[in-house]
């Protein structure tokens, strides 16, 4: 058995950062994989960051500098491709008035780069580049992940938090199928895409706060503006579902652009006026769904790599913070337990156990984010007659979206959940109490 209980995190992203945080303010010792050649890039997209998670990164002493780089969204407009405007929304207002503060819309890389420089120093030297997962070897009283470059990394248990494509969850999965070849699990593709999506970034043309959608049949379009630079999510409906990963190339994502040329961004701007300046675009399907099994032995999977949800809404990144507060908030009270402060294989089970269970039930907002992501996505995309109604006339009236903001959407965001171990004065405050409170 280790001597001191020590946790591998596979992912250097914002979701594997902030379990980075979690760690060290629980007195974990942990060290973070990351297998590309640097943490902060200037590359991706965006993220929106919703109250229920600034009041995390409050208790990381992080608020004040996301918010200084981030543009919080106070104008929402639904476009037809046409360019008509048939619906401004207040659902920022909504969401501000009843928790604190709107959704706040970032740079990804600014985020990674903040949860980095946040960390103290002391815990630099604990996150590693070039850093390639290739196997893990899971035993009785420990974990070994073996990288690419040859190096071996020995803990107590290791918490894959690398993504959709997860290579933790793929290993994962082997060794379950190795041990018993009959057992039920998870297929090597969990989620179903039944959109394909361009994403890109590149410098604002709009004053920051623009939280815009732009409708039609099979297509959809959101944008979203900050200080600096703006992004657009370019959706279209694929033929089919499919459960197979697609590598799109560099003529798809031409192609796909000028499908979108003559659609609006915003009332004066059309795609085909940003496309020249472009920081960077990518383009994937798009995955949903909630994986099956989220852990096995010393192995457990948070953020995308067990859940995926459409980026209408922005949930994803307030998801996979969710995930690591719930399993942090356990891990520590295990670890915690006398007398060896290392808790076994069988209360390591039992926290997973706790932990999935947690947030695959009502008590957090997880299946019911997953969901309502979707159906915005098919009220944009007009996938049929029902979805077209409600989007152009049944859900455009002021009264309706503030039932559908009050009665939906900030019931799932109160149940956010802060990290019992730091005692923090609430800052995010509005008409709505919060499920579970700051400890202060």
């Amino acid at each position: 058995m280790e001597k001191t209980f020590k946790v591998i995190i596979i992912g250097g992203g914002p979701v594997g950062l902030t379990a980075a945080h979690a760690l060290h303010h629980a007195g974990i010792d942990f060290i973070v994989l990351e297998g590309r050649s640097a943490i902060v890039e200037d590359k991706g997209a965006s993220l929106v960051v919703y109250p229920h998670t600034f009041r995390v990164m409050h208790q990381f002493d992080l608020l004040e500098a996301l918010l200084s780089v981030g543009g919080e969204l106070n104008h929402h407009l639904s476009f037809t491709s046409d360019g008509h405007v048939f619906n401004e929304g207040a659902r920022y207002e909504r969401i501000r008035e009843n928790h604190g503060h709107g959704p706040v819309v970032l740079h990804r890389a600014e985020v990674i780069e903040i949860l980095y420089k946040g960390l103290p120093a002391t815990t630099k030297s604990n996150i590693l580049t070039n850093k390639k997962l290739v196997d893990i070897v899971s035993h009785k009283n420990g974990v070994d992940v073996i990288c690419a470059d040859g190096s071996t990394y020995h803990g107590s248990i290791l918490i894959g938090a690398d993504g959709v494509h997860s290579k933790t969850r793929n290993l994962m999965r082997d060794i379950a199928l190795d041990e018993d070849p009959s057992r039920a699990w998870d297929p090597v593709q969990p989620f179903t895409s039944s959109y394909q999506l361009l994403y890109g970034a590149f410098p604002a043309p709009s004053s920051s706060g623009q939280g815009y959608d732009v409708q039609a049949k099979g297509k959809a379009i959101m944008y979203l503006s900050g200080p600096k630079r703006a992004w657009f999510f370019l959706y279209k409906k694929l033929p089919r579902p499919t459960t197979e990963r697609r590598q799109y190339s560099e003529d798809d994502i031409e192609t796909l652009a000028q499908e979108f040329a003559g659609f609006p961004l915003t009332q004066t701007v059309k795609v085909k006026d940003v496309w020249p300046h472009m920081l960077g675009a990518g383009m994937t399907n798009l995955e949903e769904g909630i994986a099956q099994h989220w852990y096995l032995g010393r192995i457990v999977l948070v953020g995308d790599a067990c859940h995926k949800m459409t980026t209408h809404l922005g949930h994803g990144f307030n998801n996979g913070v969710q995930d690591i507060i719930v399993l942090c908030n356990e891990l520590r009270r295990a670890v915690q337990m006398p007398p060896s402060k290392n808790p076994d294989i069988s209360t390591l089970t039992e926290v997973f156990e706790a932990y999935e269970k947690t947030r695959k039930s009502r008590a957090c907002s997880l299946v019911a984010d997953v969901a309502n992501a979707g159906l915005e996505t098919r009220m944009h995309a007009w996938e049929n007659i029902c979805y077209y109604g409600l989007s152009r006339y049944l859900s455009t009236p002021r009264c309706v979206e503030s039932v559908a903001v009050n009665w939906l959407i900030s019931p799932e965001l109160r149940k956010g959940r802060v990290l019992e171990y730091i005692p923090m004065e609430e800052v995010m405050r509005g008409r709505m109490s919060w499920v579970y409170p700051m400890n202060e």
